[in-house]
Order: structure tokens, then sequence, then C-alpha cells
């Protein structure tokens, strides 16, 4: 019976830090305020923005892919779809950040 409690104990406590590990990554390409970083979100996390959908989102992250890493929040109207318009409902959003990630 101790065995079982202490197996028991232990699954536990490996789903907990497990549980703790995927809630502190969950947020990666998100800022402390709420803001986007263009540099390190997800083409999902990407898909927050207003006005960015699941093609736009690819489109963002292959640009960043082949580019590099954004270096101004303005230089995302350089994406195909982006526009003026686009960017300014978003803007406030964004921020540039660390290194990029892909997906």
């Amino acid at each position: 019976m101790r065995n079982i409690h202490q197996l028991s104990r232990s699954y536990f406590t490996i789903s907990l830090l497990a549980l703790m590990l995927i809630v502190s990554f969950s947020g990666v390409g998100f800022a402390d305020d709420g803001k986007v970083d263009l540099n390190t979100s997800t083409a999902k996390e990407l898909q927050q923005l207003p006005g960015i959908g699941k093609g736009l989102a690819k489109r963002i992250v292959e640009y960043r892919t082949t580019n590099g890493p954004f270096k101004s929040v303005e230089e995302l109207m350089q994406v195909r779809g982006i526009g003026k318009k686009t960017f300014a409902k978003m803007k406030e959003r964004l921020v540039i950040g660390g290194s990029p990630t892909s997906e």
C-alpha cells in the first residue's frame, strides 16, 4: 500500500511540473502587456491580430524565415496582403523582440 501511495504522489508531482511547463511556454509569442512579438509569434498566435487569417499569418512567418527577423513593426507592410489599413488596425498590438520561431 505504501508503494502505491508513493507512486501516485510521483505521478502527481510529474503531472504538476508538466502543467507548469506548458503554461509557462503557452504565450511565447506574446509580450507581457498582450502585444504580439513579430519575431517570436507562431502563425497561430499571429492570427489573434485583427485582419490576420491563416493564410496571411503563414505569409508573415514565411517572410520572416526568408528575410530574417523584423527590424521594425512597419516592415510588416512588406508582407503581401498587408497594406496601410490592415497595418493600422494592429499597429498598437505589435512589438519587435527576440529570435524568430517557425511554424
